[in-house]
Order: structure tokens, then sequence, then C-alpha cells
């Protein structure tokens, strides 16, 4: 039976950046038992490879890599947040601009949102590219800011514990 990293829910997230420092910690205390319990050989952590969070792991031998992309939302933007940069660049418009490759990158890299308007413990989205890019305002396009629409996103809001569940089931597909 496979453990579950046990890492409190963050009580003061203002930022993006204090996401993703919380988050690398998290990712660390799953890989660290996932290594423990024998899934992983061995993994390293980088932050800002493209992604927010990329995790190196060793499995069997046989190299991968999973990128974690954080967003947090705290109403500054009508209804959305925003991904990419203002131009629509960035190696998450480029994802998911291509709608043949969305399963592969599946494999491969997942969205985490902190829906900081949310008065309650289900606050949290853990979504695939295929749902990012269902969720996108008026569509993925270069040229433009890109935002998710949070109406769209809430329905796939979770707790923090599940988030952690999922993440560590992530780390290991």
């Amino acid at each position: 039976m496979v453990s579950m990293c046990s890492v409190e829910e963050p009580k003061e997230i203002s930022s993006e950046k204090e996401f993703e420092d919380y988050m690398a910690k998290v990712v660390g205390c799953i890989m660290s038992l996932l290594k423990e319990q024998g899934l992983v050989d061995n993994y390293y952590v980088f932050r800002e490879l493209g992604f927010d969070i990329a995790v190196f792991i060793v499995r069997a031998g046989l190299p991968t890599v999973k990128f974690l992309e954080l967003k947090v939302y705290r109403g500054q933007r009508r209804g959305g947040v925003g991904f990419g940069n203002q131009r629509g660049e960035g190696p998450q418009v480029d994802v998911l601009l291509h709608d043949e490759y969305l399963i592969f990158f599946n494999k491969f890299l997942r969205w985490i949102i902190l829906d900081l308007t949310i008065l309650g413990n289900k606050r949290y989205m853990f979504i695939d590219n295929i749902i990012a890019k269902e969720s996108a305002m008026g569509g993925v396009e270069r040229g433009k800011q890109n935002n998710f629409n949070m109406s769209k996103l809430r329905k796939y809001a979770i707790t923090w514990q599940e988030l952690i569940r999922r993440v560590q089931e992530f780390m290991v597909i």
C-alpha cells in the first residue's frame, strides 16, 4: 500500500510565487516518500524550467519528466487567471495550441490552480491539458493574453488532501 505525503495545507498564500514555493516542498515530500517506498529510483526537482516545477524521475531504470504549472486566482482579473505572457507566448500556450498532442502532453504536464476567492476547503483544481484548453476564455491564441475561465474550472475544485493524492499519483503514472 502506498502511503501519502502529509503536508499541511498552506494557511497564508498571497502570491503565485508563494504557492509555487510551497508546492515545490510538497513535491519534494512526495518524491522522497515514493523513493523510500521503492516506487522511484531517483528524482530531481527543478524550478522554472519552462514550467513552474519540473521533476526528473528515474523509475525501473527508465527516465521520465513531470511538469506542474501553477496558477493563483485572487479575483484580480474579472473571472480569469492568465497563462503565458501578454503576447500569447510561452510553453503553456505552446502546449495548448497543439490539439493533436494534448493527450500525449498529459503524460508529462498538469495544471494546479488555487482559487483564493473560495471560502472553504474545495479551492484547488488539478487539471490536464484537455480541460485546460476547454477552460480558456475565447480559446488559446498567440497575440493576446490568454486566461482560464474560473467559472468553468470551479467544477473541478478539490480539497487539499485530494490534491496531494492526485499529484502523488501523477508522479508515478
